[in-house]
C-alpha cells in the first residue's frame, strides 16, 4: 500500500489470544477491553455494528492496549463514505530456478576439461541493487571424463560456498536434482541444514561406497560410515528435522541432472528497520544450450508477520511514538506476533482495509485527501491452516460487525 505524508494511515491489530466479553451497547474503556482485542463502536464509544448505523453515522475501530493505557482508536469513519475490502492471508514464497534438468525435462550440457558458471543477477528492491544490481557466481571446471553428475554437484558445492559469504542470510540455496528411480529407506532420515552428517536407521547402503541418494526432493552422494550413519558430499540444503522414509532413499539409473537455486528468507527485525521482501534474481548459464527453467516466482505474501510488524511500527510513529529518535532509543509498543517469539502458525494475519477520500477545497485550489484504516486479524491455527471463521475471537466478531463473512478471511 502506498504511504504518503498527507495520507491518514492507521493500523490496528487483533490478537487471537485476547479474551473478549464485550456485547452490543457496552461502553468501551481501557479497563474492559483486553490488549489486542478489537471492537467496533459508535460515536459514543459503545459497541455496535454496521447494520445498526444509518448512512452518515460515525464509527470507530478500537484496539485495547491494557488497563491504564490509552486506547488505540482509528480516525472517525462514516458509514456510506468508506470502502471496505479484504485480503486473506497468503504465505510468502521464494523464487526457484532450475539450470539443466528441471524435474521433468532438460540436461546439463557438459564437456571434458571445460569451465562452466551460473551467473545470478540480484533484482531485489533494496538500496544496493535498485540501480546497480549485483552479480553472484557459481563456477566449476570438469575433468577428463566429465559427466552431468560431476558438473551438477561441482556447481552446487561451489554455489553453497560462495553464498556462505553473503551477509545476513546466504541469499540462495543450491540443490542438485536428477531423474532416476527412488528406493526408499526403511527408516526416517534426521538431517540438519548446513551439515553433511545424516542418520537413517538401517539405511542399507554399503559402508565406504559413494551412493546416489535423494532426501526431500534433492539429490546427494552419500558415503555410509556404519549401518545407521552416512555423510553427504555437500552440506544439506533443506530444513533441519526428520524427513520421512517415504521421501528419502537411494537413486538408481539417473541420466539427467540439474541445479536448483532457491531464495532464502532474510532475517527481519522491525526495530532495525530492515525492509522485507522475497529474493528475486535472474539466473543464466555459461552454455546457452542448457535450459534455464523458472519453477516458482517470488511472492512477498499477504498478512505475513513481517509486513504486519512494519505497518504497526509505522502507524505508531504517526501516533506520536517518536522515542526511537531518543538516546537511548525507546522501543515502540508492539502487539504483532513475530517469529521466533511466537510460533509461525500463530503469526498469520488477514487484512481488512477501510478506505475513504475527502475533497479538500481552498481559495485557489482543490485536492483529494485519502485515508486508510488497516485492520490485521490474527488467525487461529487449524492443522497448519490459519482460520478466522468459528474462532470466537474479537477479529471474527469485528468482521461480522462490518458485514463481512469470516470464512472469506481464512488463509487462502
Amino acid at each position: 500500500m502506498l504511504r504518503k505524508a498527507n495520507n491518514v494511515f492507521s493500523v490496528l491489530l487483533d490478537d487471537n489470544k485476547a479474551a473478549s466479553s464485550l456485547t452490543p451497547g457496552d461502553l468501551v474503556t481501557d479497563s474492559n477491553i483486553s490488549v489486542g482485542e478489537l471492537a467496533m463502536v459508535n460515536a459514543g464509544h459503545r459497541v455496535t455494528d454496521l447494520a445498526t448505523l444509518a448512512d452518515g453515522d460515525t464509527f470507530f475501530i478500537i484496539q485495547g492496549k491494557g488497563t491504564g493505557k490509552k486506547l488505540m482508536v482509528s480516525p472517525a469513519l462514516t458509514k456510506g463514505k468508506v470502502k471496505i475490502t479484504t485480503a486473506a492471508h497468503k504465505a510468502a514464497a521464494q523464487q526457484i530456478t532450475a539450470i539443466g534438468y528441471n524435474g521433468t525435462t532438460g540436461d546439463l550440457t557438459v564437456a571434458n576439461d571445460a569451465s562452466y558458471f551460473i551467473k545470478i543477477r540480484k533484482n531485489d528492491n533494496d538500496a544496493a541493487n535498485r540501480s546497480q544490481p549485483m552479480s553472484l557466481f557459481a563456477q566449476f571446471k570438469t575433468g577428463a571424463a566429465a559427466t552431468q553428475a560431476e558438473l551438477a554437484f561441482g556447481l552446487a558445492t561451489n554455489g553453497i560456498k560462495n553464498m556462505s559469504d553473503e551477509p545476513a542470510n546466504g541469499y540462495l540455496r543450491f540443490e542438485v536434482i536428477a531423474n532416476g528411480a527412488l528406493t526408499t529407506f526403511t527408516g526416517n532420515v534426521d538431517v540438519v541444514y548446513g551439515s553433511k552428517g545424516a542418520v537413517s536407521v538401517s539405511h542399507g547402503m554399503t559402508v565406504g561406497v559413494a551412493t546416489h541418494v535423494r532426501i526431500d526432493g534433492a539429490d546427494y552422494l552419500a558415503t555410509a560410515t556404519d549401518a545407521d550413519n552416512f555423510t553427504l558430499n555437500m552440506p544439506y540444503q533443506g530444513e533441519s528435522g526428520t524427513v520421512l522414509s517415504s521421501n528419502a532413499g537411494t537413486v538408481a539409473g539417473a541420466t539427467s541432472f540439474g541445479v536448483t537455486l532457491r531464495g532464502v528468507a532474510a532475517p527481519f527485525d522491525v526495530n532495525a528497520f530492515r525492509d522485507y521482501y522475497a529474493n528475486r534474481f535472474t539466473a543464466t548459464f555459461s552454455d546457452t544450450a542448457t535450459p534455464v527453467t523458472h519453477l516458482q516466482g517470488a511472492f512477498n505474501g499477504n498478512g505475513v508477520w513481517q509486513q504486519v510488524a512494519m505497518d504497526e511500527y509505522m502507524s505508531y510513529g504517526y501516533e506520536g511514538q517518536n522515542g526511537m529518535l531518543g538516546v537511548p532509543p525507546a522501543l515502540r509498543d508492539q502487539v504483532v506476533r513475530t517469529v521466533p517469539e511466537f510460533e509461525a502458525l500463530e503469526s498469520k494475519y488477514s487484512a481488512i482495509n477501510i478506505a475513504w477520500e475527502e475533497s479538500i477545497s481552498g481559495l485557489v485550489s482543490m485536492a483529494g485527501g485519502k485515508g486508510n484504516v488497516v485492520v490485521y486479524l490474527n488467525l487461529s491455527d487449524n492443522a497448519g491452516t490459519g482460520e478466522l471463521a468459528g474462532t470466537g475471537t474479537s477479529g471474527e466478531e469485528l468482521a461480522i460487525a462490518l458485514g463481512l463473512t469470516p470464512a472469506d478471511l481464512n488463509e487462502a
